[in-house]
Protein backbone atom coordinates (compact mmCIF):
# COMPACT_ATOMS: atom_id res chain seq x y z
CA UNK A 1 0.00 0.00 0.00
CA UNK A 2 1.67 3.10 -1.22
CA UNK A 3 -1.16 5.68 -0.72
CA UNK A 4 -2.61 7.46 2.22
CA UNK A 5 -5.84 8.43 0.51
CA UNK A 6 -6.10 4.00 -0.17
CA UNK A 7 -5.15 3.74 3.61
CA UNK A 8 -8.05 5.83 4.40
CA UNK A 9 -10.98 4.22 2.03
CA UNK A 10 -9.55 0.35 4.09
CA UNK A 11 -9.80 1.81 7.47
CA UNK A 12 -13.52 3.03 6.06
CA UNK A 13 -14.03 -0.59 4.87
CA UNK A 14 -12.52 -2.01 8.12
CA UNK A 15 -15.11 0.07 10.25
CA UNK A 16 -18.29 -0.78 7.97
CA UNK A 17 -17.28 -4.45 8.29
CA UNK A 18 -16.46 -4.73 11.27
CA UNK A 19 -19.10 -2.06 13.33
CA UNK A 20 -21.40 -5.00 14.37
CA UNK A 21 -18.64 -7.50 15.24
CA UNK A 22 -18.02 -8.38 19.48
CA UNK A 23 -15.28 -6.33 20.34
CA UNK A 24 -14.07 -4.58 22.96
CA UNK A 25 -12.77 -1.89 20.71
CA UNK A 26 -14.21 0.42 18.08
CA UNK A 27 -12.88 2.36 15.06
CA UNK A 28 -9.50 1.70 13.07
CA UNK A 29 -6.70 2.67 15.20
CA UNK A 30 -3.91 1.16 15.12
CA UNK A 31 -4.52 -0.10 18.79
CA UNK A 32 -8.16 -1.37 17.43
CA UNK A 33 -6.01 -2.98 14.12
CA UNK A 34 -3.53 -4.66 16.97
CA UNK A 35 -6.12 -5.94 19.11
CA UNK A 36 -8.76 -7.08 16.10
CA UNK A 37 -5.14 -9.47 14.57
CA UNK A 38 -4.62 -10.75 17.99
CA UNK A 39 -8.45 -11.17 19.49
CA UNK A 40 -11.05 -10.18 16.79
CA UNK A 41 -10.76 -14.52 15.37
CA UNK A 42 -12.56 -15.51 18.70
CA UNK A 43 -16.20 -14.78 18.77
CA UNK A 44 -16.06 -12.87 15.00
CA UNK A 45 -14.14 -15.54 12.60
CA UNK A 46 -17.91 -17.25 11.20
CA UNK A 47 -18.99 -14.04 10.99
CA UNK A 48 -19.53 -12.23 7.25
CA UNK A 49 -16.53 -10.12 5.83
CA UNK A 50 -14.25 -11.76 8.47
CA UNK A 51 -11.19 -13.05 6.05
CA UNK A 52 -11.98 -8.96 4.08
CA UNK A 53 -11.54 -7.64 7.86
CA UNK A 54 -8.41 -9.34 8.55
CA UNK A 55 -6.69 -8.56 5.22
CA UNK A 56 -7.47 -5.29 5.73
CA UNK A 57 -6.25 -4.90 9.47
CA UNK A 58 -2.95 -6.51 8.22
CA UNK A 59 -2.14 -4.00 4.99
CA UNK A 60 -2.90 -1.09 7.72
CA UNK A 61 -0.60 -2.83 10.66
CA UNK A 62 2.23 -3.47 7.50
CA UNK A 63 1.78 0.53 6.31
CA UNK A 64 1.58 1.62 10.33
CA UNK A 65 4.61 -0.75 11.04
CA UNK A 66 6.68 1.11 7.89
CA UNK A 67 6.27 4.43 8.74
CA UNK A 68 7.13 4.13 12.42
CA UNK A 69 10.46 2.33 11.14
CA UNK A 70 10.50 4.95 8.38
CA UNK A 71 10.34 8.01 11.44
CA UNK A 72 12.83 6.02 13.32
CA UNK A 73 15.50 5.92 10.63
CA UNK A 74 14.81 9.43 10.07
CA UNK A 75 15.42 10.63 13.65
CA UNK A 76 18.72 8.13 13.87
CA UNK A 77 16.50 5.96 16.48
CA UNK A 78 17.64 2.56 16.98
CA UNK A 79 14.97 -0.40 16.71
CA UNK A 80 14.36 -2.04 19.68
Amino acid sequence: MTNFFELFNLRFEFEEITKDYSMSVEGSSIDTIEWFLENGHRSNSLRNGFERAKEIALAIKEYADGCAKETRAELGVREV
